[in-house]
């Protein structure tokens, strides 16, 4: 059999699909039917089972870890059972488990897998008017008020977002025997930006933390019939508000220009004001240090390209030192 990482694309789909459809198998569904939905970091298939969609993901090994998907189940089940945000429903194997970690003999790692229904609609981004951003707010604070009353069950996560790196991921541009930034004025930038995030998350309320999303930009949010559904909830981890807002209206911000995206955050927050105060800490910090770690990331995986972009972003560092407000990203 030829070995998995000499396999063309085609050829590992082809066997990741065997793979998949000796997962299905591990479910109590009525002749299931999968087909191939797209893979990006995850493999998805759509699975028809009588008259019911789910929605089947294979999570590709390395990204996330089982207990990380396991606590991502756990709290889709509690928001299931507890709350009206519309969140995909994990659907249990038949032995009882939420994630099944599936294995071929033709693959080297395990793939974790989970199902969950499927959710009707369109994406949010196609629909950025203000009343869907109000509506996005009340989403979030709903989130934020279950992720800090619900009691974690045994074996859920004990990671937590505190800082602008919190996957253990190498520090190559702020971290002095790591850093591959030539010394000079933009490692200098950098060095004084990385120090504001730092004292930024230090700063916050301990007693914010709760569970949060930690991903929930529009486009892992979908519409249907006037209701917002969330799904994608794969980075679930203990976090605290304010860098859960400043995730997602970093990812508004770069698709709308400066003066809508005021716009649309002041319907957010007015939308979240509803039924939960607004966070103390201001989210900016939490935006910069996002693109701190876009800027780490690209120097782990496109080291060609760190120089440009270091570029494209200095004159929104030297803004947010000198004003606090955060201008709009370079495109990713």
């Amino acid at each position: 059999m030829t070995r998995f990482d000499h396999l063309s694309p085609r050829g590992m789909l082809r066997r990741l699909r065997i793979l998949a459809e000796h997962a299905i198998e591990q479910y109590d569904l009525p002749d299931p039917v999968i087909d191939y939905y797209g893979f990006e970091t995850n493999l998805m298939y759509r699975v028809r089972a009588g008259d019911r969609l789910y929605m089947m993901r294979l999570a590709s090994p390395g990204w996330r870890t089982l207990v990380d998907l396991q606590s991502e189940a756990m709290w889709l089940e509690a928001l299931a059972r507890d709350t009206t945000v519309g969140a995909p429903g994990v659907v249990a194997a038949r032995d009882g488990r939420l994630v099944v970690p599936a294995t071929h003999p033709g693959v080297p790692d395990p793939w974790n897998v989970t199902l969950m229904t499927y959710l009707p609609g369109r994406l949010l981004g196609h629909y950025l008017t203000e009343a869907n951003l109000e509506r996005m707010g009340a989403l979030f604070a709903e989130l934020h008020h279950h992720g800090a009353t619900w009691r974690r069950p045994s074996g859920f996560t004990t990671r937590r977002f505190d800082h602008w790196l919190s996957r253990g991921e190498p520090d190559l541009i702020t971290d002095d025997d790591e850093c591959v930034l030539p010394i000079g004025a933009a490692r200098d930038t950098i060095g004084r930006i990385h120090r504001l995030v730092k004292a930024a998350y230090a700063s916050i309320d301990p007693d914010d933390l709760r569970v949060i999303h930690c991903d929930l930009w529009h486009d892992n949010i979908k519409l249907h019939e006037g209701r917002l559904a969330p799904f994608d909830f794969e980075d679930t981890v203990l976090g605290y508000r304010a860098h859960d807002i400043a995730m997602a209206m970093l990812d508004l911000l770069e698709v709308t220009d400066e003066e809508r995206y005021r716009q649309l955050l002041t319907a957010f927050r007015s939308g979240y004001q509803t039924s939960l105060s607004w966070p103390d800490e201001p989210i900016e910090p939490y935006q910069i240090g996002r693109l701190l770690w876009k800027l780490n990331w690209i120097a782990n995986n496109e080291p060609e390209d760190l120089g440009t972009s270091i570029d494209s972003h200095l004159p929104i560092f030297t803004e947010f030192e000198r004003t606090g407000r955060v201008g709009k990203p370079p495109a990713w």
